[in-house]
């Protein structure tokens, strides 16, 4: 198995909207994530979680300014990464 093109991609981010990642955020959240090859995860206050999984996201305790630490790892990390953080920033936007 060869596995040359598969990268890992670790990047520090901010949680910015009103509700944290409640419910219905983490939902988008994991709808992002799954759209990728990559095995994604999240780490914050301490706890490392799978960015697939709403549980995982919910059980983590994710408020309003909280940093989290999303890394993907795959053939498609990049782009993985660049649309977790694009979706972290438009949950405001979307009223969450």
């Amino acid at each position: 198995m060869q596995t040359a093109d598969k990268k890992a991609l670790t990047k520090t981010m901010c949680i910015s909207n009103e509700g944290g990642l409640h419910a219905r955020p983490a939902s988008e959240l994991v709808r992002c994530a799954m759209r990728f090859k990559s095995q994604i995860t999240i780490t914050a206050n301490g706890r490392t979680c799978s960015g697939q999984s709403i549980m995982d996201i919910m059980s983590a305790d994710i408020r309003k300014g909280a940093e989290i630490v999303v890394q993907a790892e795959g053939v498609d990390a990049e782009k993985a990464i660049a649309a977790i953080e694009r979706c972290i920033g438009e949950l405001s936007e979307k009223g969450f």
